[in-house]
Order: structure tokens, then sequence, then C-alpha cells
């Protein structure tokens, strides 16, 4: 009866198990993914993760936008499916976390003829134009934390709210003393500002302090000549505040996507740069989003073997059931176990419930001397006897039928020598 029944269970396994995987067991066609100011360094990151998905099949739509605020919101309204997240970024949406991706260096650009006028101490900072990202950027959350951090009122600066484009352009016019930008050392309107004599990059200072003031910030480390060697700019090493970026999704993003995209972001990140070591990207430290649980699983083990036999969608069915079923296997192996121990008492409570009945016989044949009193009790023996002698029971446990036959015998005998 046990094989029975746990043939019975695995068949009902099997085919709960298939109903899942078949449920919209391929992926979508088309994914949005908001991917910053078009031409700026998500977008550029974006445009490969779009290029290693077509290989696919998947056409990874990019959707322009302001910034990392914009892209948080765009998510937070269903309005995209995946986006770039700088550090630091919150969202109150359910969102999760495909993992942290690169490390962003807020980086300083200050006029070179206004030295004395800016500070490497931002507390210092007054009187100064500033660029300070557009309304939507991640570059205007990071610059709001930055003040924050160092204790600076909105009225001590003068605050514009500029693209990185527009804010790297009216910083070499003339147009501001300062400009705030936090990009990858990819953007391509870093390399303007670095080429231009009239314009320095700042060396902030108190970095430690400033790094624990504002969430998700790191220290980072650009070596001298990281934009270039001919001539060395930076010419000497430099100490910036970073910030770490990330990949936030829907929570029911497709397996699939999130097992693309995880390989992407592999793809894209995982040699590293000038600022990053090798493999040090994608990780899930420093996220501060729930943690998506198969992207967790394909950071930390990397693609799945089946992957060699099966189709990456395939495989990503097979790894998210394995996923969702690991804590029902745990919670049901401590039932499973109890569960001979819980048949062979079933069994036992089939003879063993004629007891009861046979102790009081026993009793009041004991406490009487009533001839018919003992043929009453005798007969009712008989009774039960036969009734156990019907019991079905397997027959690895007959021997509590028998016995229990064999106490209505004895006690059978004990009432006939009574009455004799």
């Amino acid at each position: 009866m046990l094989r029975i029944a746990g043939a019975i269970a695995t068949i009902v396994v099997a085919i709960v198990a298939l109903w899942w995987l078949s449920r919209g067991i391929l992926p979508p066609e088309t994914v949005r993914f908001a991917a910053g100011i078009e031409g700026g360094g998500y977008w550029h990151i974006a445009e490969r993760y779009r290029d290693i998905l077509a290989e696919d099949d998947i056409d990874l739509q990019l959707v322009a936008t302001e910034g990392s605020v914009e892209n948080a919101r765009l998510l937070a309204d269903h309005q995209v499916d995946a986006a770039l997240l700088q550090g630091g970024i919150t969202t109150r949406a359910p969102l999760e976390t495909l993992g942290a991706v690169l490390n962003e260096p807020l980086l300083v650009f200050a006029r070179s003829d206004t030295p004395d006028s800016v500070s490497p101490n931002p507390a210092l900072w007054r009187n100064l134009r500033i660029g300070v990202g557009s309304a939507d950027s991640g570059t205007r959350a990071a610059a709001r934390s930055l003040f924050q951090a160092a204790r600076l009122k909105p009225a001590d600066n003068t605050l514009r709210p500029l693209g990185a484009d527009q804010a790297a352009r009216a910083l070499m016019a003339g147009q501001l003393d300062l400009a705030l930008f936090v990009a990858p050392l990819s953007a391509p309107y870093l390399t303007d500002l670095l080429a231009n004599d009239d314009i320095r990059l700042v060396s902030l200072s108190h970095l430690v302090t400033l790094s624990r003031r504002i969430p998700q910030a790191i220290r980072l480390e650009i070596p001298s000549g990281a934009f270039s060697l001919n001539p060395p700019r930076p010419p000497a090493d430099l100490s910036v505040l970073g910030l770490v970026a990330r990949i936030a999704a829907q929570p029911d993003l497709h397996p699939a996507i999130v097992d693309r995209l995880v390989e992407a972001a592999r793809r894209v990140h995982e040699a590293g740069n000038i600022i990053t070591p090798e493999a040090r990207f994608p990780t899930m430290e420093n996220t501060s989003l729930p943690q998506d649980a198969y992207a967790r699983d394909l950071i930390a083990d990397g693609p799945s073997a089946l992957n060699t036999f099966l189709p990456y969608w395939v495989t990503a069915q097979i790894s998210r059931f394995a996923i969702l079923l690991l804590p029902i296997v745990f919670l049901v192996l401590p039932l499973l176990r109890t569960l001979p121990g819980l048949y062979k008492w079933s069994i036992r409570n089939r003879v063993f419930r004629y007891y009861s009945r046979i102790r009081e016989i026993d009793e009041e044949a004991v406490e009487t001397d009533d001839p018919a009193t003992l043929n009453t009790l005798n007969a009712e023996l008989a009774d039960l006897d036969r009734e156990i002698a019907h019991l079905k029971v397997p027959l690895t446990y007959q021997g509590y039928a028998y016995n229990a036959r064999l106490h209505i015998d004895l006690l059978r005998k004990k009432i006939a020598n009574r009455m004799a």
C-alpha cells in the first residue's frame, strides 16, 4: 500500500510540475528597459544589453528618460519591465534587483580660473553656480545627498537643473562655476571636459565622512591616466565618491528574461574597468533592494549545466520551479518521515480498538458468578473474535490480529472454567 501511495504522490507531483512549468514557459518577445538619457552612459550600457538579448530573439526596447529617478518612477508605474538604477535611488514600489553591475564615480568639475572659490571641502561652497543635473536624473539625487551630507542649504549656491551634456557645455562656456556628474567613465561628455584646459577635476576632501552620510556611497580610486595617458588625465591618483548602480526589475519578470539580463550583465561587466577589478560584477552586494531568487543563484553559481542540453528558457523554468519547490521539500520531508509510523499506527488501531471492550469483559467476568452473565460475555467475545478474523490487515501486521484473538481465546477459557 505504501508503494501505491508513493506512486500516486509521484504522479501528482509530476502533473503539478508540468502544469507549473507550462505556464508562460516561452519568454515574451519584447521587454521595455528604462535606459536613461539617450546617448548617456546608461544608454550605451543598455545598448550592449540589447545586442546580447537580440542573440536569443528578444527585443529589448530602450526607453529614454531623464535619469534614474524617472527610471524608478516608470518601474513603479509598471510602464517598463526593468531599468538601471543609480545607487541611493529609492522607491516604495515592490521591485527586485537582478544584481549590482557597476561603480559610478561622483565627479566634480570646476573652472580652472576659480581655484580659490571651489574648495575641496563641499561644506565651504558658497555663491557658486552649480550644475546639479535635470529634475529626474540620478545626478540631481546624488547632488541633493551630497549637499545634505555637507550640511549645505539650497540658498548657499545657485543650482542649475541642467542635463549632463548641457552642464558640460555650460561649464566649458563659463556659464557655471561647478558641475556634478554621476556617470560611467565611458560617458562621452567626460572626454570633452577632461580635454579642456579650462576645466579641472576637483578631489573632494573628507570622503570617508561623506560616504557614510550618503546612502549606498563608497570610496573609489581613479588612477592617474585613467582617461588618457598622453597627456595623463587625471595627472595623479584621485579619490572620489562612488555609487553602486544596479538592475531593478518587476517582481513578476519572466525567469527567462531574468536569465538573459543576468547573462548580459555578466558579459558586459565581468571584465571590470579601470576603477573596478575583474569579476567584481555582477554581484548581490550593496543592492539595497529585495533580491530576485533566480538572479541570486545565477550570480552565485553561474549558468546551469542544463544549458548545454536544453534551451535557456526551459532551464530558467526548471530552475524557478526548483527554487519554489525547495522550501516545500524542507517542509514535506519531515512529514514524509512520519508517514510509516502513522500508517503502522492506523493498522494497529484497527485491532487495538477492540482491547478496551476485551478488558471490560475481563473485569465483568471476575466480578460475577452469574452463569447467564458469563454466558452473555462469552457470546460477545465470540462475536469480537469473528470481527477481528475478518479485518483486512496487511500480511506484515497480521500478528496484531493473531495476538488479539489469542487473548480472546484465553479469556473465553477463563470464563468457561468459571462456569464449570
